[in-house]
């Protein structure tokens, strides 16, 4: 390992006058080594991969999926109308009563189950990541990476950085990344409440 690093080291100091040449060792590490890093495959059981591009979608929409990993069951609500209402608050009955009489909400499935997880919509910190790590890694697209950057280091960069992608070539490149994005998270989380669920410490109603 030792010989290895030497080697990189070695290569990095017969290019440092070279700026062309530095730049074009960091696009490779960035690229080739650290997307690998972030987006490295998560081993799952079988049974969850169709849940976990289901929770995806939902969060990607702005929902809150609420997943029973013994039934597969998911149930999914708007992040806006939860922040009113608090779901585990009180009684289940009771709780199913108001939502019904205030909301229409007729059947709150997690209300029901005795152990969930809980995925909820990536935060700004973790939405503006997504969309800088995509920008960061776009591959023969110098101007429209510069135009994102640019975006997203001014004023609104999620209304700016929209507007740029959305009236580009790289739309679907976008939505396909961020899916990908999403899904790695989402079963990241996964693993780690069933690795919680093993040791006793899943969270109930």
């Amino acid at each position: 390992m030792s010989n290895t690093l030497d080697q990189i080291l070695a290569i990095i100091r017969s290019v440092m006058d070279d700026k062309q040449k530095l730049n074009r060792i960091l696009e490779f590490l960035e690229e080739e080594i650290l997307i690998e890093e972030e987006f490295k495959e998560i081993e799952i059981p079988e049974k969850f991969k169709p849940c976990i591009t289901e929770i995806a979608g939902s969060i990607d929409a702005g929902l809150v999926c609420f997943f029973n990993p013994e039934t597969l069951a998911i149930d999914a609500y708007p992040r806006d109308l939860l922040h009113k209402v608090d779901l585990f608050g009180d009684e289940p009955e009771e709780v199913k009563k108001n939502l019904s009489e205030l909301y229409g909400w007729d059947d709150v499935k997690v209300l029901d189950w005795l152990i969930f997880i809980e995925f909820t919509p990536p935060d700004s910190h973790e939405s503006f990541r997504i969309m800088e790590a995509f920008a960061e890694r776009l591959k023969n697209a110098d101007k429209l990476k510069n135009k994102l950057i640019d975006a997203l280091n001014n004023r609104k960069p999620f209304a700016n950085f929209k507007n740029i992608i959305d009236n580009s070539d790289h739309r679907q490149d976008w939505f396909d990344f961020k899916v990908r994005w999403l899904e790695n998270s989402v079963a990241a989380q996964l693993m780690e409440e069933l690795d919680n669920f093993q040791c006793g410490a899943f969270e109930k109603i």
